[in-house]
């Protein structure tokens, strides 16, 4: 081939990646350093529920249910019949989460000789454990799990499935009065004592509530849930509870968690109260999700993986929790 044919290929292959040929002008494509990236990359429950190290797999405790019976006896003449406190053994199965990105040499090494996207690699490696929190964040509320002790898939037991006392609220009541009405019960128990700390909710709940609010002239008091980050917060028997917004809390249109389908093309929205101190997550090893680098492939790409060992566990989950069913 000819010099005058190389440089004809040289100008066509030119022309096919420029935005612009001209007089005097030769625009090619460039962009900005910084990537758009506004990804959710954590979740407010997992920030301010305590995680502890499993005892083993699966990791177990005691929960006392009960204590010594008292009674009334005669003064002159004391009877009484011997009791004593019943605690019960509980365990939960560890549970794997996964996520794993391969980096191919050359590529990786083109980008790294262009320095422009140089940060990319690390970046990328470090969204593996992004990958690893947003199914924790899913999961933690509505894993579809059905037992602790008898696993029957991979996933959590999601507290929406755990927490087994159930409060609804019907299309067109009042959701303040109802939450109020529910935490009020809650405390009302003679033979547990809950302390409710957070009432967790998808955004679109909360905004239904503040909606109503506004109709009634209700005002609310604001809450710093995590730093920085401040939430409104509902007057209850057990205090100003913070109404946090956790959009991986689902909205429904069939029968799930124990409650009946919403009619009338209705959804049911969850609010769920607990008591966050009894709420844990138990892991095995590291409280945080580990990358480990897996060497080479045949095409000399890098395999690298997270992994995350743990479980959830809503501890008195008849009664130092509850979830709240709204229906609109």
């Amino acid at each position: 081939m000819s010099e005058m044919s190389n440089i004809d290929a040289s100008f066509r292959e030119l022309k096919a990646a420029a935005d612009y040929i001209g007089n005097g002008a030769i625009e090619v494509p460039d962009f900005d350093s910084e990537i758009l990236d506004c990804i959710r990359r954590e979740s407010t429950v997992l920030q301010r529920i305590p995680a502890k190290k499993a005892t083993g797999h699966p990791t177990r405790y005691f929960e006392q249910t009960s204590v010594a019976q008292g009674g009334f006896t005669d003064p002159r003449n004391i009877n009484t019949t011997a009791s004593g406190p019943t605690r019960v053994e509980r365990s939960a199965f560890i549970k794997a989460i996964t996520a794993q990105t391969n980096i191919g040499l050359f590529d990786k090494e083109v980008t790294e000789q262009q320095g422009q996207f140089a940060e990319v690699v690390a970046t990328d490696i470090d969204d593996t454990i992004t990958g690893v929190v947003r199914v924790q964040a899913a999961a933690i509320w509505n894993g579809n799990d059905t037992s602790l002790v008898a696993p029957t898939t991979n996933q959590y037991m999601g507290f929406l499935t755990q927490i087994t006392q159930q409060f609804s609220i019907a299309a067109g009541a009042s959701i303040v009065d109802g939450l109020k009405t529910a935490v009020a019960t809650m405390m009302s128990n003679t033979m547990f004592k809950p302390r409710p700390s957070a009432i967790y909710m998808n955004p679109m709940l909360i905004d239904l509530i503040e909606k109503e609010a506004k109709t009634v002239k209700l005002e609310f008091n604001t809450v710093e849930v995590t730093p920085g980050v401040t939430v409104k917060a509902i007057a209850t028997q057990a205090g100003n509870l913070p109404l946090i917004p956790d959009p991986f809390i689902p909205i429904d249109a069939v029968a799930n968690y124990g409650f009946a389908a919403p009619s009338g093309g209705t959804k049911n929205y969850y609010a769920v109260i607990v008591t966050e101190s009894q709420l844990e997550r138990r892991y095995i090893k590291s409280a945080i999700p580990r990358i480990f680098q897996l060497g080479l492939q045949a095409a000399l790409a890098g395999q690298y993986v997270g992994v995350m060992f743990d479980t959830i566990i809503a501890k008195g989950a008849a009664y130092n929790h509850a979830v709240v069913c709204v229906n609109r």
